[in-house]
């Protein structure tokens, strides 16, 4: 018998649903003091000639139970172009739920399912394969929006961590050069019911804050204040404003300023 770990960045409510009919009923935070696993590339920073196609792993490195992976990454679309995804060897073999969207021109977003409450497999190994192409010469960067990754029976690994990636195509050696400080600010699962989950940088380092508005411009929830960088700060928001009251359906303005006047901003609609 096999089992499955499932551990959680994000919570599409689709998937979430595939994971209640897998297990008939989740138990959410019992996660049993598990150590949280991390996830990597491989290869590691593949250099690959435009035009070539090279297929990427995303592999767990731990001895864990897995059922349920999710994960949401974005690249240059200027230097590659996605191809294709699928579930990794690990899921081989089970009755799953398997999904790859491409979600805009420079994000991609794959998951799967082990169905059965009986059935989880366990790493190391591969969980996820991309396959990219290479558009013209350059370096791109493949930064983790959200990752989710559940293990049998509820609960979650909060900080589990698929780090930063690199492919460079072309003749390039060097180190990928620094972009603009530039922040940015996602949240997903965007609509939402009544929780989302929000991812911040502010590259360079610094500190700031995450408002969000009502349509009529007016701050009704700050869930976030600190220091942030270039690994992405995630904060949980569950349509509550400043003094914990549920709040309406609508759309919502979320922005972030950083304490040096840089700013990033999203919109978000609360479905109840």
């Amino acid at each position: 018998m096999r089992r499955s770990t499932r551990n959680s960045r994000r919570e599409p409510s689709l998937i979430r649903r595939i994971e209640a009919l897998a297990l008939g009923l989740i138990v959410f935070g019992a996660g049993g003091g598990a150590a949280e696993p991390t996830l990597q590339w491989s290869p590691v920073g593949p250099r690959i000639d435009v035009a070539e196609q090279i297929t990427l792993s995303v592999m767990l490195t731990d001895t864990v139970d897995v059922r349920t992976l999710d994960v949401t990454v974005q690249f240059d679309p200027a230097i590659v172009t996605s191809i294709s995804g699928e579930p990794g060897a690990l899921f081989d073999g089970f009755t799953t739920f398997p999904g790859f969207v491409e979600e805009s021109a420079d994000t991609w977003h794959g998951y799967c399912v082990i169905l059965g409450a009986d059935d989880w497999t366990t790493g190391p190994g591969e969980l996820f394969r991309w396959t990219v192409e290479g558009l013209a010469e350059g370096t791109s960067l493949l930064v983790t929006v959200d990752l989710t990754l559940l293990p049998p029976g509820g609960g979650d690994f909060p900080d589990a961590d698929l780090s930063m990636g690199v492919i460079r195509v072309g003749q390039l050696v060097a180190a990928p050069v620094a972009g603009p400080l530039v922040p940015r600010l996602d949240l997903y699962p965007n609509p939402f019911n009544p929780r989302t989950r929000l991812a911040l940088t502010l590259p360079g380092g610094g500190g700031g804050r995450v408002e969000i508005l009502d349509l009529r411009g007016q701050v009704v929830a700050i869930p976030w204040r600190g220091t942030a960088g270039e690994a992405p700060v995630r904060v949980d928001w569950n349509g509550t404003d400043q003094w914990g009251r549920a709040l309406p359906s609508g759309v919502y303005c979320f922005r972030l300023l950083g304490d040096d006047g840089r700013s990033a901003r999203c919109s978000g609609v609360l479905i109840r």
